[in-house]
């Protein structure tokens, strides 16, 4: 069936586009929505108006994207993720959580303006792309923090394989330590006399 399009359709064109669709789609949506009329002759005589509406909504649309993509620039958003001790993630981190992070931290993006050319596996800083509109682009940073199966933060690893919270453990025991080393049982070790 053969429409006019009176709005904007994902997919399918703008308001005054000519387009060529399947009988059951206008009649179920584009039709009973008033998002097209039917070509006739009639409609083609307003074509000329929509084409202005059409082209008046593509210049707001671009300068809203312009400014909110100034207002995003250097936004940073955290993650949380289940992961192992090394920071590899259980599963990964999709467009629909790092949208869910944005939304929480007070931007309207839409879920399908965030591209990734694969899910994040694991866990640290990602610079993550957003198409905000035709080609008006920004970059966020995404940062994926490991938790583990409680929910509890997991602190990185220090160089020599033990987290900073051992090392600190250990720094605090030599400190109040006498010096002497502990038997199993928990008794200072004593040296034989001769």
């Amino acid at each position: 069936m053969k429409l006019i399009l009176l709005e904007s359709v994902e997919g399918l064109g703008r308001p005054g586009d000519q387009v060529n669709v399947k009988n059951g789609f206008a009649r179920n949506y584009l039709l009973p929505e008033r998002k097209a009329v039917v070509l006739t002759e009639d409609s083609l005589r307003m074509l000329g108006k929509l084409k202005v509406k059409a082209e008046e909504e593509e210049r707001a649309m671009i300068s809203s994207m312009e400014e909110l993509a100034v207002k995003l620039r250097g936004l940073h958003v955290e993650v949380m993720a289940r992961a192992t001790e090394e920071g590899h993630l259980f599963g990964s981190v999709t467009e629909k959580d790092i949208h869910g992070a944005i939304v929480a931290a007070g931007w309207d993006v839409a879920q399908r303006a965030i591209r990734l050319p694969m899910h994040l596996k694991d866990s640290g800083v990602h610079e993550v792309a957003l198409h905000l509109y035709g080609d008006i682009t920004e970059s966020i940073t995404v940062e994926v923090v490991p938790i583990d199966m409680e929910g509890t933060r997991i602190e990185s690893l220090g160089a020599e394989g033990e987290s900073a919270g051992d090392a600190e453990d250990e720094s605090a025991r030599g400190e109040e330590g006498d010096g002497e080393a502990p038997l199993s049982d928990g008794e200072p070790a004593t040296t034989a006399e001769a």
